[in-house]
């Protein structure tokens, strides 16, 4: 993928990824509106009933317990109001028809207190029919004997209604509170409503009265639902019934949570894939530099001894020094020298690919450390010599003979010292340190060169990453040393510590485990 068109891509997923978002949000807004009305709704019609249960039980209460037989004793108070329609209709067909209504009404009104409260008994008495006649034009009289007789003899269908007005009847008179919290469980319950709930009744002047739980009374500021409970004689509101949910939102949520949850999770799935696909493509871009930049660093590396050899084998095929025997072996070893260069390199791409593929395969046997570390650093400090720098070496640790892999981690040891070397711009002052920390060999290898920025001290161990300075690299070479040391680390179950400050030096720290 083209480099220019990742920061591009990057915006276009962001914008996308954001719109998603938001309109998810949005969604669930509405959903959540939804869930709300739908519950208000349901408090509502289970306060209704309520309202209704508590009338009818109170109804039955002075009929059955305090005036019994009630009927038999009072003489109805009848008004009888009767009211016949007769309507005639016609089709475009063959028929007419005829419909009537009539009814008539019978009131009883009972006193059941002395400051003129009563119980209003209701019945109406009601009769309807319609008749359909064939259409003759010749026969006038539509309204024969025979229908006008059935119509005067009609049956009746009677209804009862009955209303208490208690204006003045004390509330816990009309309702207890055991009885009216049982008739509101169950109106919820039958709606499908579990929440925790309060309850109160307050009177036309909106102040609680006695009937009311504890819940109302901690949540009575709470978003409430309310509801006529007694009304008088003119339908005026009396006494009101309140319901508060304290967790009505765990409850819609709790009710919903497949929904909800599906939603969440997808959200997270989109959010998890936007952003291993932007660290993704950032991994990439980053790859393809350093990769170039690793083969730039490569292409100069090989440069070099390719042309000293070059140089060397013209000046072989020269007369004047092929005759002379010392010039002859000075620039074999050259040859060789560089030739050992090469290999090399091509050795550290190749031991790095076999650790990223994990197929290195560690030879540990009992080894005397310290000598191995000693002999290591008697080879290197001649090219310390060399830039009039020192090597101190402190071999504090008492227990050093245990299994390691001599071969890596003497190339992990010559990694460590030859980035010290080069990464000390004067001249350099390097030391090794070593003891023991219970069952912990401890290696400490410090100098006092340029050191490293604080947010480089975890790069410094990824494949291809140098210190730099601007774009420019202060010292040639792979940037794949420290990701060997790492992983040769790792693979002996030791671990690595770096503490750095930058112009102040830098020390690595490794234990390795003896057991």
């Amino acid at each position: 993928m083209n480099n220019k068109f990742i920061p591009i891509i990057s915006v276009f997923m962001t914008i996308s990824l954001i719109v998603f978002v938001t309109l998810q949000f949005y969604w669930l807004k509405n959903y959540y509106v939804a869930l709300e009305q739908e519950f208000s709704n349901k408090v509502y019609s289970a306060l209704e009933n309520t309202s209704k249960n508590i009338a009818e039980i109170e109804v039955d209460k002075l009929l059955n317990e305090n005036y019994t037989n009630f009927r038999d004793n009072i003489k109805a108070n009848k008004d009888k109001a009767s009211l016949t329609t007769i309507q005639q209709t016609q089709d475009s067909g063959t028929q007419k028809s005829i419909v009537y209504y009539r009814n008539i009404i019978e009131k009883t009104q009972f006193p059941i207190s002395k400051r003129g409260d009563s119980l209003l008994l209701t019945k109406m008495y009601s009769d309807d029919a319609a008749y359909k006649i064939k259409k003759d034009t010749s026969h006038r009289e539509l309204l024969t004997p025979e229908i006008n007789q059935d119509i005067e003899s009609g049956d009746y269908d009677s209804k009862e209604f009955v209303k208490v007005n208690g204006s003045n009847l004390p509330l816990n008179k009309r309702v207890d509170a055991i009885v009216l919290d049982s008739v509101i469980t169950k109106e919820l319950r039958m709606k499908g409503i579990t929440a925790e709930f309060g309850y109160g009744v307050t009177d036309k002047n909106n102040k609680l009265t006695n009937i009311v739980n504890k819940v109302f009374k901690e949540k009575k500021d709470t978003n409430s639902y309310s509801y006529p409970l007694f009304t008088d004689k003119k339908d005026h509101t009396l006494y009101t019934l309140a319901l508060v949910f304290p967790k009505k939102e765990y409850s819609l949520a709790m009710n919903n949570w497949p929904m909800l949850l599906g939603t969440f999770l997808s959200l997270l799935t989109i959010l998890g894939i936007y952003i291993i696909s932007i660290n993704y493509m950032m991994r990439q871009k980053k790859l393809a530099e350093v990769k170039t930049d690793f083969i730039n660093n490569m292409s100069h590396e090989f440069k070099t001894p390719l042309a000293t050899i070059s140089v060397a084998t013209d000046s072989l095929a020269n007369d004047k020094i092929a005759t002379n025997p010392d010039k002859v072996k000075y620039y074999s070893n050259l040859i060789k020298q560089e030739n050992l260069r090469m290999k090399k390199q091509v050795e550290n791409v190749l031991n790095m690919s076999k650790l990223e593929r994990n197929e290195v395969e560690l030879f540990l046997k009992e080894t005397n450390v310290r000598e191995l570390i000693k002999k290591t650093t008697e080879s290197f400090n001649l090219i310390i010599q060399q830039r009039n720098g020192i090597l101190t070496e402190e071999f504090n640790a008492t227990h050093y003979i245990f299994k390691i892999d001599e071969f890596h981690i003497s190339n992990m040891l010559v990694n460590l010292l030859d980035n010290a070397n080069k990464y000390s711009p004067e001249t350099p002052e390097i030391s090794i340190k070593t003891k023991n920390e219970g069952n912990w060999y401890v290696l400490e290898i410090a100098d006092k060169g340029m050191g490293m920025e604080t947010q480089n001290k975890t790069k410094i161990f990824e494949k291809f990453f140098r210190e730099e300075t601007g774009n420019i690299h202060n010292v040639k070479g792979q940037g794949l040393g420290l990701s060997y040391v790492k992983k040769i680390v790792e693979l002996h179950k030791g671990q690595i510590i770096v503490e750095s400050q930058k112009d102040q030096g830098s020390k690595f720290i490794i234990k390795l485990p003896m057991a």
